[in-house]
């Protein structure tokens, strides 16, 4: 067994738990998102992952117990924590839990507190062999805290390569031999020791072996669940990514179109083309159209709204953005594409069109005039100058998803004011952009959309930016279309002649007469026509604050195209709730109000345990307030600036995936180095907090000086190039970032230990509710705002460090 003199096999000890706990993290998110919906899965965990500020809290009341019991109990911690990945994963598999019945159901409300309590049990053990390790090393805190950042580091890469290799619901099972090992380095050296960590880990291969492969359970109002109720329906290919898994189902029965095609002459021009649907974590759908070559089956293509824009521009030469399964790629070609670049954020999607569905697919990803990339569209137009006769953004999400709003959480770089402005700097003298939404009831994405073209329009110096906007709609997704020279009589007759022919809805083009409008598919208030108007006169500010939804333009410091909810309009939520169709409106910002009620009121309680039924114990004057203050801040003040820079480096780095993962690791890793500095430092604690808060302070202020304009200057770099760019600019800031709290826990540990779990515990409580907040904080002010709400936090926590140092010496 490890003692304080060597302390080697502890600190690995820890690091290979910290590893295997956050890919554990990680891989839950992703198991949950294709179970649930994204937004739940949230919710789950992050409430789940109170466990980390309960374990804390269960060490500092059994504080006088496990005096000189330590060693023990990390051992028993470990085992069990390796058991818990496997038990409690397949466990939650079985409770059948489902979204959208929560407010019919109350029974609902029991399951969901069921997976509450089982997911918290491995979080609530990987944080005790943390905590316990800093009880047995008291001297080593910064170490000890080094080695749990570097392990958390290597699990948020390791990850990644594990959900390329492996399902998300193999992968808990994956984890459990390094967790395993993890015990054995806390077991002791004596051969009874040995013995009884030989029968635990049979015992333990023998629970892996039975719990193998327990599958993810899907929920009944998922696509994908959908879809596998048809009679004939059959899986053919599955591939997986750590962005999603894509399931591909075949059925005589499936037929996907982008956007609603009524007046589709089905009896003259025949029937649509056989299809195979690609599932993106059972949720959001692309096809995969059969395809031989010839465009004849495929006429279809020109009834959906989006095909206005080859009205417009003969013989493009085309971007599609999410090219998927490929509709919106042969749309193109069937109407004469010149040449098409299809970008696809998901790197799988590729290979299973390309491959598993060659035969289904003809090759449409091969052809001599389809530039398949994988990449993210706005990132990808970012890093190359070449120019555009049409970019094409069409439905990315599926229309239930959107119409749930589900997606309200996200942040998307696709749909801000910038990219806009990015898309028509990219659009040659004749070209468009064409950008499709789903449409709601009450309207909001379309009239959002139609927002931030007006003033992407402005921003780039059009002279009248009414004379280059195009809005028309069918029942169920529109169309906004923004050209990039002022529309002539010529094109603007082709729009009317395409929505006459077609029974589209025009809802704006330059002249538009009222009784123009709402004519096919007839809505009680003309909303997308009245909303276009006021947008494009003096009186914007009116619509946008009279709007029932938030339908400001998003921007890159708010990325959350997907927020509509406003709290003026709770009223209009709360009548949609009792007539039935709440299940479909604005979830996600509902469940984001969730977690930050639950995140405050579950961490208070186990915060305030301790103090009231913990054992007694004299405390210096004050001591409590300050040490809440400094370790809740850190917790709240981390959590914030990771998730304000992850967000700008994502768009740097343009693939989602290895935007976190990148972001992730580099700032676990060095904030571990900075945690080896400050054990190492012979500085009083609370001048290196201040030192390292100072720190924070300017180089975060560079950041904000300079980042836009290095990544500007560097956005054509390849990717390796950019990934060492990240690393580096990221470094100084986390080493900084690393510094504080493993400083503030061994000023605890020298000098009043009684207190040590007790401010674990509040650091764990805070940094979970701390990413509910930032969250929060990011949608309603903005990212740079948030890195300032941060920078702020930092700095109470250097006082309070200061007062706690004074307090413990006086």
């Amino acid at each position: 067994m490890s003692t304080p003199d060597k302390p080697l096999r502890l600190y690995l000890a820890v690091f290979t738990i910290s590893a295997a706990g956050l890919a554990y993290q990680i891989v839950l998110m992703r198991v949950f998102a294709i179970g649930q919906w994204h937004h739940f899965a949230y919710l789950i965990i992050s409430t789940a992952m109170l466990g980390f500020g309960a374990s804390g809290t269960a060490i500092a009341m059994l504080r006088r117990r496990l005096a000189g019991r330590e060693r023990g109990a990390l051992s028993a911690s470990a085992f069990l924590f390796a058991a818990s990945l496997v038990v409690c994963y397949a466990t939650s598999q079985k409770v059948p839990f489902e979204t959208f019945q929560l407010l019919s159901q109350p029974r609902q409300l029991w399951y969901l507190l069921a997976l509450y309590v089982i997911l918290a049990v491995p979080f609530f053990l990987f944080s005790s062999c943390v905590a316990l390790a800093f009880l047995i090393l008291p001297k080593r805190i910064p170490s000890v805290y080094c080695a749990n950042l570097l392990g958390s580091g290597l699990g948020a890469l390791s990850v990644v390569g594990l959900l390329f290799a492996a399902h998300p619901q193999l992968v808990p099972y994956v984890l459990t031999p390094p967790a395993a090992a993890a015990f054995w380095l806390t077991i002791g050296r004596t051969r009874r020791a040995r013995m009884g960590a030989a029968a635990a880990t049979v015992a333990l291969a023998a629970l892996v072996v039975c719990l193998w492969g327990v599958p993810v359970r899907l929920s009944e109002y998922k696509g994908l669940a959908y879809a596998l109720r048809l009679p004939d329906a059959a899986i053919v290919a599955e591939a997986r990514s750590p962005a999603s898994v894509i399931t591909a189902v075949s059925s005589q029965f499936i037929r996907e179109t982008p956007g609603q095609i009524s007046n589709y002459p089905m009896s003259t021009l025949g029937p649509l083309p056989e299809q195979v649907a690609l599932f993106f974590d059972g949720g959001s759908v692309s096809v995969s159209n059969r395809f031989d070559g010839s465009f004849e089956g495929f006429a279809y293509l020109d009834y959906v709204v989006s095909a206005l824009a080859y009205r417009l521009v003969e013989r493009p030469r085309v971007m599609v953005i999410g090219a998927g399964g490929g509709t919106d790629v042969l749309e193109a070609l069937s109407h004469g594409a010149e040449h098409v670049t299809a970008v696809e954020t998901d790197p799988r999607v590729f290979s299973l069109v390309n491959k598993a569905l060659a035969e289904h697919a003809g090759g449409i990803y091969e052809r001599p005039d389809v530039k398949f990339v994988t990449a993210e569209g706005r990132g990808y137009l970012q890093s190359r100058a070449e120019s555009y006769d049409l970019i094409h953004i069409g439905l990315l999400d599926s229309f239930s998803a959107s119409a749930a709003g589900v997606l309200a959480l996200n942040e998307s770089y696709l749909y801000t004011r910038e990219a806009i402005g990015l898309y028509l700097d990219r659009l040659t003298a004749r070209g468009v952009l064409a950008m499709t939404r789903w449409l709601k009831a009450p309207p909001r994405d379309a009239p959002k959309l139609f927002a931030t073209a007006v003033e992407a329009c402005e921003e780039r110096g059009f002279e009248d930016p009414a004379r280059h906007l195009v809005l028309i709609r069918s029942w169920n997704d529109a169309l906004v279309l923004v050209s990039r020279a002022p529309l002539s009589e010529v094109r603007i007759e082709a729009v009317r002649s395409f929505c006459r022919e077609r029974e589209l809805d025009l809802c704006y083009y330059p002249g538009i007469s009222p009784d123009e409008t709402n004519r096919f598919t007839v809505l009680e208030e003309n909303t997308y026509f009245q909303f276009a108007k006021a947008v494009l006169s003096p009186n914007r500010e009116a619509a946008y604050r009279e709007s029932p939804f938030y339908v400001r333009p998003a921007t890159d410091d708010r990325p959350y195209f997907f927020r509509f909810f406003k709290w003026s309009s709770a009223g209009i939520l709360i009548r949609l709730l009792r007539s039935g169709t709440g299940s479909f409106v604005e979830w996600g910002y509902l469940v984001l109000a969730a977690c930050i009620v639950q995140a405050i009121v579950a961490g208070a309680a186990i915060i305030a345990l301790p103090l009231l039924f913990g054992e007694r114990a004299a405390h210096p004057r004050g001591s409590r307030r300050c040490l809440l203050a400094g370790c809740g801040g850190l917790g709240l003040g981390y959590m914030f600036l990771e998730i304000a820079f992850m967000q700008r480096f994502m768009l740097f780095l343009s693939y989602p995936i290895y935007a976190i993962a990148v972001v992730l690791t580099a700032f676990l890793v060095f904030s571990g180095l900075g945690s080896l500095y400050a054990g190492r430092s012979r500085v009083p604690k609370a001048r290196i907090v201040a030192r390292a808060v100072g720190g924070m302070i300017l180089v975060a202020g560079g950041y904000f000086v300079l980042l836009d304009p290095v990544f500007l200057a560097c956005s054509g770099w390849s990717d390796p190039a950019k990934i060492g760019l990240s690393m580096a600019l990221l470094a100084p800031l986390a080493f900084c970032m690393g510094i504080p709290f493993p400083t503030v826990l061994q000023l605890i540990s020298d000098s009043h230990r009684p207190l040590l779990p007790w401010a674990w515990a509040v650091n764990g409580c805070a940094s979970v509710a701390g990413a509910s907040l930032a969250t929060f904080i990011a949608v309603h002010s903005g990212l740079t705002a948030l890195a300032v709400g941060a920078l702020a936090l930092y700095a109470m926590v250097a006082v309070a460090t200061a007062r706690l140092e004074r307090g413990f010496q006086s």
